[in-house]
């Protein structure tokens, strides 16, 4: 009589399957976004649980292009910190792609400069205790471009033998670069298409590997759950810090902050006829970006509601004087920052060719009388200017590349 498949089969053969990659991802990943939900709704945040999973998702997204597909061998530019991906505290006048790099490597850059006024690359190594280990940027505005606005440039750590044209020196150290592209006036210019190729290894892109691939995709909860806990803990300092409807001055050069450039920052906590009225004198010929964030400090939609600011934009009253209005509802002043609802967030301010940080001066005042602690020549707006006005800023958004 013959063996039944059954009693023929192997003791492995009859145990079942462990969980997958995907489904142990997924589980660790969940955990990360109750946890996150948790600490929202422990620090009096409405609606923690959703807002929650909109962060975890836009991190995800993140980490699956930069993490799960960031390859030395074979990078290209992905779409790095901004909005959708919820990751850092993106500035709504740049557009960041990272790239993931192998810093011995030999690279070529190669593309269209485009018409934006600053485009530069930030270099960035492992992390580190301050953050992520930063190199001075490599800038566009150093590069012998073409009439056309064609360029092409070599990375490496020596100048390859007999290399003549722009070229950009590595450093072993570093394992990706942030490509930023930074325009005040959206939509009018030309944004650069930049590619990079790797030049010492071979161009052809094989299976990747299975356990490489179950290795990214064992990280990638806790890097997810790192990002989004990264902002919750910053501004959690702020506001032990008693930057509370205040601004205090912070340092990004460790991690990748622009040379030349200062950060003020502060946490808005604002009743419903409550608004944070900001003061600051600037010396001539200042720039600067302001932007409103989230309590997981990331920036707020800045394409449908006025949540942000740079020097295009706003209007400098004629004593040389920058003042803007945060709060929930329109004040009928131009230069007004849209919560669009969130109670908590920071404020954060970028300036940047400025003679040394500024020194704003930050007070709470009811939000219906905004306008009697504001000189008579304060620009004014009506609803109807002002949604024309968001229309316009929409309209110009979409003009950019989205990332």
């Amino acid at each position: 009589m013959s063996e039944s498949p059954e009693s023929s089969a192997g003791p492995e053969a009859s145990e079942p399957p462990g969980p997958s990659a995907w489904s142990r991802c997924l589980h660790h990943i969940a955990e990360a976004g109750d946890r996150l939900a948790a600490q929202l709704r422990d620090r009096g945040e409405v609606g923690a649980e959703v807002e929650a999973s909109v962060t975890v998702l836009g991190v995800l997204m993140f980490g699956y292009l930069n993490h799960v597909w960031a390859e030395p061998e074979h990078p290209r530019f992905l779409p790095g910190a901004g909005f959708y991906t919820h990751v850092g505290t993106p500035s709504p006048d740049t557009i960041y792609r990272s790239a993931a790099i192998d810093g011995s490597g030999v690279y070529r850059l190669s593309g269209d400069r485009g018409t934006v006024a600053d485009v530069s690359v930030m270099p960035f190594g492992a992390p580190n205790p301050q953050g992520l280990q930063t190199f001075p940027p490599f800038e566009f505005a150093d590069l012998d471009v073409g009439p056309d606005g064609r360029f092409e440039v070599t990375l490496s750590v020596e100048r390859p033998a007999g290399h003549v044209g722009n070229w950009w020196q590595l450093d072993a150290q570093m394992r990706s670069l942030m490509l930023r592209s930074v325009s005040a006036e959206w939509g009018r210019h030309r944004e650069p298409t930049v590619a990079i190729v790797r030049l010492d290894t071979s161009p052809r892109r094989t299976r990747p590997p299975a356990d490489v691939l179950a290795r990214k995709f064992e990280g990638l909860a806790l890097m997810v759950e790192r990002s989004a806990s990264y902002g919750l803990a910053k501004v959690d300092r702020l506001v032990a810090d008693g930057v509370v409807n205040a601004v205090t001055l912070i340092d990004y050069s460790a991690n990748g902050g622009l040379a030349g450039q200062y950060y003020h920052e502060g946490v808005f906590d604002l009743g419903d006829d409550e608004a944070l009225l900001v003061e600051v004198a600037l010396s001539p010929g200042c720039e600067f970006s302001i932007a409103l964030t989230d309590r997981v400090f990331c920036t707020i939609d800045w394409t449908h509601a006025q949540a942000s600011l740079n020097h295009t934009q706003a209007t400098v009253d004629g004593d040389g004087v920058l003042r803007f209005v945060v709060a929930h509802h329109d004040p009928g002043v131009a230069n007004w920052l849209d919560t669009t609802g969130y109670r908590r967030g920071v404020h954060q301010c970028r300036w940047l060719r400025c003679d040394g940080p500024p020194a704003p001066t930050v007070r709470v005042v009811s939000r219906s009388e905004v306008v009697e602690h504001l000189p008579a020549g304060t620009a004014r707006v009506t609803p109807t200017e002002r949604a024309e006005a968001l229309r316009a800023r929409n309209a110009s958004a979409q003009l950019r590349s989205l990332w």
